[in-house]
């Protein structure tokens, strides 16, 4: 199969080329994280303290932290992308990560602050009993590795396309830093370095690459005189790839392993509610945001060869000497901070929820806090290991992304909702839904293929359908945990 491209538009006639400034700002970003990692893992003292930073974060680390973590590669890249084809119908993208956190933050949060847990699956062994955590530790592992190896993916495309370096070694650098400065501090190495890419991202995709984006195309009212009529309406992309997007991101960002686990670290009620709803709010800004850049690029260089590159092109040829050196680096900082929270929700699952649950039960239980550090360590390690080679394997994430997603909102989602809403209920009923809407997913990706929502809205269907049977029938009820 052709290989992308991942060469500057014809339009130029030439290879990126950056100032010796830009490389310098990029060079001391990336040796600023790494050190600020090594810093942060001091901290990483209990087991608590290397998988959710000892629960202590408050507002404003919580806050940053579920941010960056929430908006990554894609919705950087992907959204700059939808905003280059479609106009201001891209944001459907940042939008729904957005609705997701909103309804995470009133929905989960406030129950989710009471318990001492660690991961999605102990709730759902709680709920439904250990066959179903094995069975829901199985599905949401598939979903934080995807997530994990689409982001180190992204970290080399972006490094490839800035330096010009082999996109193999580009990944192996731009990852094994992410795999690096997370093995070392766990949570708060991750913690620590999302504030600094939070900021960055903040001032540099947020703030100043719209305005210089825009000042390119010969300001506002230019740039709307300039586009198609239809790259003026959030509907451009029509009915069926908005509610794509809604039905994709919403139900994984309310029960994804990596929100939680973050949620896990705030101190207390308050902060994990209104850090979440107010991360959930930054995200519509930041549609807006990535989705300008694109119309910008599409003013001016209307016929690119590959509009995934719209961002790196912008800001690479449009933006000042300085200025796109920390926005190329604030789009580094996006996909990283999303890979390491992925990493660490991936080493977590397989330790808290399948090793440490399955095969050496109780091992925590007197065992030196030294020694769990080095345990959850060396798990995250293997992780990221994993993560690696997978990236240098895969050709195309995004068919990875749709399974990933499916299976998460498809088959965890109404199991695991309905343990908060429902005050009794079924222990067998979460197994039931589990498996049903596992057969109806694989299925739907059999006859319609894996760029639908018909798989997860069936998933959903089915899986509600055996959940409701399965507890109407049932004379055994047990109360919800979170009552």
């Amino acid at each position: 199969m052709k290989a992308r491209k991942r060469v500057l538009p014809t339009e130029r006639g030439s290879q990126m080329v950056l100032s010796p400034i830009d490389y310098v700002i990029i060079a001391l970003y990336f040796i600023v994280i790494v050190a600020i990692g090594f810093i942060a893992a001091r901290f990483a003292k209990t087991k608590e303290d290397y998988l959710v930073a000892g629960r202590r974060l408050s507002f404003p680390l919580f806050f940053g932290c579920m941010a960056a973590l929430t908006l990554g590669g894609g919705s950087t890249i992907g959204s700059a992308q939808l905003g280059y084809e479609f106009g201001l119908g891209g944001i459907w993208l940042n939008l729904s990560i957005g609705l997701g956190l909103v309804a995470a933050g009133f929905l989960v949060t406030s129950k989710l602050s009471k318990l001492r847990a660690l991961s999605v699956n102990e709730v759902v062994e709680s709920s439904y009993g250990p066959i179903a955590r094995v069975f829901s530790s199985a599905l949401t592992l598939i979903y934080t590795l995807t997530l994990s190896v689409v982001q180190v993916i992204s970290i080399g495309t972006i490094i490839n396309g800035v330096t010009g370096i082999d996109a193999t070694l580009s990944m192996l650098v731009g990852g094994g830093i992410v795999i690096l400065y997370t093995f070392v501090g766990g949570m708060w190495s991750v913690t620590m370095t999302d504030i600094v890419q939070f900021v960055v991202k903040t001032v540099g995709i947020l703030i100043l690459a719209p305005i210089f984006c825009i000042s390119a195309a010969g300001g506002w009212d230019a740039l709307v005189s300039k586009v198609p009529e239809a790259y003026l309406s959030v509907g451009s992309m029509g009915f069926d790839k908005s509610f794509a997007y809604l039905v994709l991101y919403v139900p994984g960002l309310i029960i994804g392993q990596d929100i939680w686990q973050r949620i896990f670290t705030a101190k207390n009620e308050k902060v994990s509610k209104t850090g979440t709803v107010c991360a959930g709010v930054y995200s519509v800004f930041y549609a807006l945001a990535t989705v300008v850049i694109g119309m910008s690029v599409f003013v001016l260089l209307p016929h690119l060869d590959n509009p995934q590159n719209a961002f790196v092109v912008g800001v690479s040829t449009f933006l000042p000497v300085g200025v796109r050196g920390l926005i190329l680096a604030a789009a580094m900082a996006a996909t990283m901070s999303v890979s390491s929270g992925t990493i660490l929700a991936s080493s977590t699952i397989l330790y808290n929820d399948l090793y440490l649950r399955f095969v050496r039960k109780g091992a925590a239980q007197g065992t030196a806090h030294l020694k769990e550090v080095t345990i959850t360590r060396l798990f995250a390690l293997l992780i990221g290991v994993v993560v690696m080679v997978c990236s240098l394997w895969i050709n195309d994430v995004l068919v990875g992304i749709d399974i990933c997603y499916g299976y998460l909102s498809g088959c965890v989602f109404v199991p695991l909702v309905a343990s908060f809403v429902l005050k009794r209920f079924s222990p067998k009923a979460g197994l039931y839904a589990l498996g049903a809407s596992t057969v109806a997913v694989t299925g739907c990706f059999v006859v319609v293929g894996t760029a639908s929502s018909v798989p997860i809205v069936a998933g959903m269907a089915s899986g509600l359908v055996a959940y409701a049977a399965a507890n109407l029938l049932s004379k055994q009820k047990v109360p919800s945990p979170f009552e």
